[in-house]
């Protein structure tokens, strides 16, 4: 059973992870995955070092997440605001729609099948 080396990175920008992989010396740097959790930009690679890891295993698995800067923070905040807004709005205008029931002629209009039509018995 092979062991897996894990890291985790935190850096300001989403180019700063291959510039640390740079200077790390690795022989190879493959399984890129760039993805967006809870508005957080994650970028996690395997990286291969020339070096020796002595843990039994040939590479490193790299999870870096960019760290949210001041502005990273209120883009956060104002669209966390928009959206209460929008939800209070949204709730403010069901409350004034009028909720009356349908009458009962338009839903057995609804649930109306076709008549039943008469055919020959099939032969067979």
């Amino acid at each position: 059973m092979g062991r897996t080396k894990w890291m985790r990175l935190g850096v300001r920008d989403a180019a700063d992870v291959l510039r640390w992989a740079g200077e790390q010396n690795a022989r190879r740097l493959d399984d890129f995955r760039y993805r967006v959790i809870r508005g957080r930009e994650v970028i996690s690679f395997r990286m291969v070092p020339r070096y020796a890891i002595e843990i039994g295993t040939a590479d490193i698995i790299v999870v870096a997440h960019v760290v949210d800067g001041r502005r990273q923070r209120l883009m956060a905040a104002l669209s966390a605001l928009g959206r209460h807004a929008a939800q209070k709005a949204n709730a403010a205008i069901a409350a004034l729609r009028p909720r009356m029931p349908l009458p009962a002629s338009v839903t057995a209009e609804l649930y109306q099948f076709a008549p039943v039509r008469r055919s020959a018995p099939s032969r067979r």
